[in-house]
């Protein structure tokens, strides 16, 4: 405890004079600007606990600090990261202290142009995705140069530069692109809506790693300095119905290829993506459907032999599964293989007499391209959730949820799969108009990996100040380890503050399809975060 409250009284007097100013004294806007910010720290007190076979005493820090200042059309800003110790299951390139991200940007109703840092996103985000997920310790902000130009038919972007890895721009790669938007019926008035869109992205770069030269050399290829993706899209709304269809391909790039017996093989080889998404709303029911197929799709900025990090990327690939909220739900989650699969996901929501259904599956399968041992598509990831809430009265109401899933730890290359059922009992009840009581109930049945789980969490809350929470997730099925945990959360105006003590299971950690490992740990975490 002494060691959090060190760390935060260093945080609040590392502010610089300037910003205390504009938080404490009051400034003429019309004159100087607005500014505003946010701080937010991270930190962890791991304890020794034999019981999961955490032996060593440690610590980590993960610390964001970001200010932005606008006057009429032009804005400016910084981002500072600071990790004396990163925390446990983040990315080893997350050391020291850096400023990660400065921009200055001047904007209007028809253009937008950024000098310095900023995130971009090109259709879906399969072709070029620049993004910050602090959860994984993703931050691939582009430092270099962007404009845009916005009409009523017609919005371009074009941008180049550098994409930061760790708390510096990575080495040797540089990415330059342009993003078109029509709008066919614009000039036109009508019920549809029809956009024709297209992305282009050119990464360049060198390969240093002498391991990666060496394999390419045994394959009989020099690996291409230049790999260019590019995407087709087509969108259509007309009254309820929303539709959008990408198409999207990327040259040749250096790819290890799964071979029988476990060996590789190292080829240059392309790859595509398909993608589908189809909504519709009527009066109490709404229902969403998306079909995907991937290939060969990783866009890594640099290519290593050696450990890399989820990180290490310049696109995103929507995940076709529902993100999970509930922790036993959550338990053994599925990542995104890029290197092949195809599925599909649906949805359908309809509410009746105070209440509230939901109906959704996902069905993924490995794609014999990425499977060795496979000579046709075979069975990834599906499942089947089920959740109806209940409101009873003005001050009670429940949900009830049901999972079914079945996950292949080989991406379907061999028959074994893991299949888990969840049940899950949240019910909620106001005691007062400000405050709150929630309880949840859980429990994960299983013949496979861990075995049978239960889970309960109660949650108490008195708005808008107070939260206390107490939980525990209990393996009884097989290693029959408690994961306890007590936490309270104080919220004033912008500043929010939650302290969490516990033990805590290894893991994937999943931001839609993407994952990074968490190990166990006990010990005690305190979380900041302050606006201004």
């Amino acid at each position: 405890m002494t060691l959090l409250l060190s760390i935060l009284a260093l945080l609040a007097t590392s502010l610089s004079p300037a910003a205390e100013t504009v938080v404490n004294e009051p400034v003429d806007s019309a004159r100087l600007g607005v500014v505003a910010g946010s701080l937010e720290s991270n930190t962890i007190s791991y304890f020794k606990d034999p019981v999961l076979g955490v032996t060593d005493r440690d610590w980590g820090s993960n610390n964001y600090f970001k200010v932005g200042w606008r006057k009429d059309n032009l804005s400016a800003g910084l981002q500072a990261e600071w990790y004396p110790r990163a925390l446990a299951g983040y990315p080893q390139e997350l050391k020291g202290a850096g400023l990660t991200g400065l921009w200055v940007n001047w904007s209007n109703d028809r253009f937008d142009l950024t000098a310095g840092s900023f995130h971009e996103q090109f259709g879906s985000g399969i072709a070029f995705r620049s993004w910050e997920d602090r959860d994984l310790g993703i931050n691939n902000a582009v430092t270099g140069l962007r404009a845009s130009m916005h009409s009523r038919a017609l919005d371009i972007t074009v941008l180049g530069g550098v994409p930061k890895y760790g708390l510096s721009p990575a080495d040797n790669c540089f990415i330059g692109g342009a993003d078109l938007s029509l709008d066919v019926l614009a000039w036109r008035e009508s019920a549809h809506s029809v956009r024709l869109e297209a992305s282009f992205l050119d990464r360049i770069g060198r390969t240093d790693d002498v391991v990666i030269r060496t394999l390419a050399q045994f394959g009989g290829f020099l690996i291409p300095r230049q790999v260019v993706t590019w995407s087709g899209r087509l969108m259509y709304s007309w009254q309820n119905l929303s539709m959008r269809g990408e198409y999207v391909s990327k040259s040749d790039d250096f790819h290890a290829e799964q071979m029988p017996k476990s060996s590789e093989r190292y080829v240059l080889k392309g790859g595509n993506a398909q993608l589908l998404e189809v909504n519709y709303s009527a009066g109490r029911f709404s229902g969403t459907a998306a079909f995907r197929r991937v290939e060969n799709m990783a866009s890594p900025m640099f290519l290593s032999s050696g450990t890399v990090s989820v990180a290490n990327t310049l696109n995103y690939i929507p995940s076709l599964c529902m993100a999970q909220s509930y922790r036993l739900a959550s338990l053994n989650p599925y990542s995104t293989f890029a290197d092949g699969e195809a599925g599909a996901q649906g949805d359908l929501y309809y509410t009746f007499r105070g209440m509230k259904l939901h109906v959704g599956g996902s069905w993924i399968e490995g794609l014999p391209c990425a499977l060795p041992d496979r000579e046709a598509p075979h069975l990834a990831y599906r499942e089947i959730n089920i959740d109806l809430e209940r409101r009873w009265t003005r001050n009670f109401r429940t949900v009830f949820f049901v999972s079914i899933q079945e996950n292949s730890p080989t991406h379907g290359n061999r028959k074994a799969t893991d299949a888990q059922n969840v049940f899950v009992l949240d019910g909620l009840y106001r005691l007062s108009r400000t405050s709150s009581i929630r309880l949840e109930l859980q429990y994960l049945y299983s013949q496979e990996l861990t075995r049978d789980w239960v889970a309960a969490l109660c949650e108490l809350s008195f708005a808008p100040r107070w939260s206390f929470t107490v939980s525990d997730m209990y393996n009884h099925g097989s290693s029959g380890i408690h994961y306890y945990n007590i936490g309270a959360s104080y919220s004033l105006s912008s500043l929010s503050l939650s302290l969490l003590a516990g033990r805590n299971r290894e893991g994937l950690i999943c931001s839609g399809g993407i994952c990074r490992w968490q190990p166990a740990w006990s010990g005690v975490g305190m979380r900041l975060q302050w606006s201004f």
